[in-house]
């Protein structure tokens, strides 16, 4: 029976925003709002940005595409994101941007980026309900950071190796200079 069944037009914008998210941040915003009002509505929403994966996207952009599609995406989500995967980050302002709006956020994943671990030790009490962070490669965080980190994200459950398995992470001391060395499992 052809009752039984709602028309796309019909689908609530949670339940058109999760289909969605399987598309490419290229044909959200180009091809869906050509096609219906109502998927119009659904991708200008929060209900299309509560997980925003940009990983492969930013390891190929400039920086300064990066710095202003994160707040846009970020901004658009209206308080509903839960995850963020962003490669290669460059500098703290955006990092900043992030926690400051980070009041959902269970998983954040910022490999390969370079923002100061003196920006992230003053930012880390914004992440109390991560339990998800990745910060791989990201040769600016030190023991000092990784210590803020865990003293404020109690919910925190996975933080991932520094560097790849075999390899040595060298962190700064920061009162006397000095460089000590751990090795990860």
């Amino acid at each position: 029976r052809a009752s039984e069944f709602l028309h796309w037009d019909e689908l609530l914008p949670d339940v058109l925003g999760l289909i969605f998210s399987y598309l490419s941040l290229q044909e959200l915003p180009t091809i869906i709002p050509c096609v219906r009002k109502s998927w119009r509505k659904a991708i200008t929403g929060p209900y299309c940005r509560q997980d925003i994966d940009l990983a492969k996207w930013s390891r190929r952009c400039r920086s300064h595409h990066l710095d202003r599609m994160l707040p846009m995406l970020i901004t658009r989500s209206n308080g509903s994101l839960r995850s963020l995967h962003v490669s290669g980050l460059q500098n703290d302002t955006i990092f900043s941007f992030i926690t400051k709006n980070a009041g959902s956020f269970q998983v954040l994943r910022l490999p390969r980026s370079e923002m100061s671990g003196r920006i992230v030790d003053q930012s880390a009490q914004r992440l109390s309900i991560i339990t998800f962070l990745e910060l791989s490669y990201c040769r600016k965080i030190d023991a000092y950071t990784i210590k803020a980190i865990g003293k404020h994200c109690k919910l925190l459950v996975t933080l991932p190796q520094l560097a790849p398995t075999g390899f040595g992470y060298h962190f700064p001391n920061r009162r006397s200079g000095e460089c000590n060395s751990y090795n990860n499992p």
